[in-house]
């Protein structure tokens, strides 16, 4: 679980921030993304502190999740020829993608006895 924890505070480390094209919309999803894995990754610590066991797969696919659509964001908007098309498929993807954080959050938070976030 100690890892796992680990994994989502490097997540929640490497989650880009602004920037020279800063765009509202992307920034709210990142702070989101961040402040997830940061509490959660604290809470898993805090928890294989006291007790290493529990399954640590949701945890993993909560950090996997959040690096996919960080990802995703940066490629929003930063293409050399620009394709409003593709930024829009992109922004569907990063919707559904970030939309199924929260089921995630749930999962991994019962996982360490019920966390919120």
């Amino acid at each position: 679980m100690d890892d796992a924890g680990r994994c989502l505070l490097s997540v929640a480390w490497n989650i880009r921030t602004g920037g020279p094209r800063a765009d509202p919309r992307a920034d709210a999803v990142r702070e989101r993304l961040r402040t997830v894995c940061r509490e959660l990754g604290h809470a898993a610590c805090r928890f294989a502190a006291g007790d290493a066991s529990g399954d640590p797969v949701p945890l993993l696919r909560l950090a996997d999740r959040a690096y996919e659509v960080d990802t995703l964001l940066l490629l929003v908007g930063t293409s050399l020829i620009p394709d409003p098309g593709r930024d829009l498929r992109r922004w569907g993807e990063i919707e559904r993608l970030a939309g199924e954080v929260d089921g995630m959050v749930v999962a991994a938070s019962g996982v360490l006895g019920g966390v919120c976030v």
